[in-house]
C-alpha cells in the first residue's frame, strides 16, 4: 500500500484507524473523528492549509513549521520527542514539494 500523508505530515496510512473510521484528511475533508476531542469540528491544519491558503499540504507553505506545529503537542509525548517528531514532519512534507 502507497503511504497516505495527511497535510500536517501525519502518516494517516500508518494510523491504527486508518480504513476503518479515517482515510485521511483529504479524502475526509479534515474532518477526523477525533476532533471532537479537541472542541473543533475541522482540523486546523487542514483549514489553514487546504481551505484557507488553497494548498495540498503544509509543506507548500512558507510558515513551515508554524505555530500549530508546536502548539499541537501530544500530551503522552516529552518537548524532546515532539521536537523531533515535528521536525521528521516538516522534513517530510517539504520532501513532498521537491518531488
Amino acid at each position: 500500500m502507497n503511504q497516505v500523508i495527511g497535510v500536517c505530515g501525519c502518516i494517516c496510512s500508518d494510523c491504527r484507524i486508518y480504513g476503518i473510521e479515517c482515510d485521511g484528511c483529504h479524502a475526509i475533508e479534515g474532518k477526523a473523528c477525533w476532533l471532537d476531542e479537541v472542541g473543533l469540528e475541522i482540523c486546523d491544519f487542514y483549514e489553514c492549509s487546504v481551505i484557507d491558503k488553497n494548498l495540498n499540504h503544509c509543506g507548500e507553505c512558507t510558515e513551515i513549521p508554524c505555530s500549530k506545529f508546536w502548539e499541537n503537542k501530544n500530551p503522552k509525548w516529552t518537548d524532546e520527542e515532539h521536537r523531533r517528531i515535528v521536525n521528521e514532519r516538516v522534513i517530510l512534507l517539504k520532501g513532498l514539494t521537491q518531488g
